[in-house]
């Protein structure tokens, strides 16, 4: 699909409900991330997977600021048309989907947030300046990849670890680089926003410090939050059970 004379990578799946639902990767990833969904999902609705610009089958684009990306988003619900939209973000992406529902005029009537890397500590935010570092400084080799999949997975199957490690290289560095500066940039301003999302919004939550509960609960009492046990960041491929149940469960309150 063509954005702003972009190449996305955008493929529509049919369901047998009336959802349509638009899966949101993680930063250094691509569609495949939501591999493990699709199934169930699929019950509810159609499914919308991308890969974002400068990730999997996508093009570069100029800028990475949230807004942009969130803008992306935008483009492709209407360009399909879409209503009664479910946004799922991973991650980062899961940011991108706040941003989306926030700023871009779509019908969206459910949220699902998965480890959103908001309210973040001082150690993550260092985290994050040390990866950006590590990219720019053309360090991001196979060797680095391989360590950052074994790292961030607790317990996988091989086959998940692969989708990993393709899709980190399939990446454009520099994209991933100004998508975590644009995620930083974004995050020192989150505060409060979370109160102004009206829609159904399930938010799960996993073993890594992305999101402290504590203030998640407190900016947004209104919010279903779960908790999965047994994934690090990746649970939508290392606990898929977990996270399809929560979700099926929270789309049947909601329905």
């Amino acid at each position: 699909m063509q954005i702003d004379g972009i190449e996305i990578f955008v493929e529509q799946l049919s369901g047998s409900g009336d959802l349509n639902f638009v899966l949101i990767h993680n930063a250094g990833s691509d569609h495949r991330f939501f591999t493990h969904q699709l199934e169930t999902l699929r019950q509810f609705g159609s499914v919308v997977q991308l890969d974002l610009p400068g990730s999997g089958k996508s093009q570069p684009i100029s800028s990475y600021k949230m807004r942009d990306l969130s803008s992306v988003i935008a483009s492709i619900c209407k360009k399909l048309s879409l209503k009664n939209i479910c946004l799922i973000g991973l991650n980062n992406g899961a940011n991108i989907a706040i941003d989306t529902t926030l700023h871009q005029s779509l019908a969206i009537t459910r949220l699902v947030l998965i480890d959103p890397p908001i309210f973040m500590d001082k150690s993550f935010v260092n985290e994050i300046n040390a990866y950006i570092e590590t990219l720019e400084n053309a360090k991001f080799d196979q060797q680095f990849v391989d360590s950052l999949v074994n790292a961030l997975f607790i317990h996988t199957d091989p086959s998940n670890k692969q989708i990993a490690a393709s899709a980190f290289n399939g990446v454009n560095k520099k994209s991933l680089s100004e998508i975590f500066r644009g995620l930083l940039e974004w995050d020192a301003k989150s505060a409060g926003i979370l109160k102004k999302i009206t829609c159904p919004t399930l938010c799960i939550l996993t073993d890594e410090h992305h999101c402290s509960y504590e203030k998640m609960r407190r900016e947004a009492p209104q919010f279903e939050i779960g908790k999965v046990v047994g994934s690090k960041c990746w649970a939508t491929l290392e606990v898929p059970q977990q996270v399809n149940a929560m979700i099926a469960r929270f789309l049947k309150i909601y329905t």
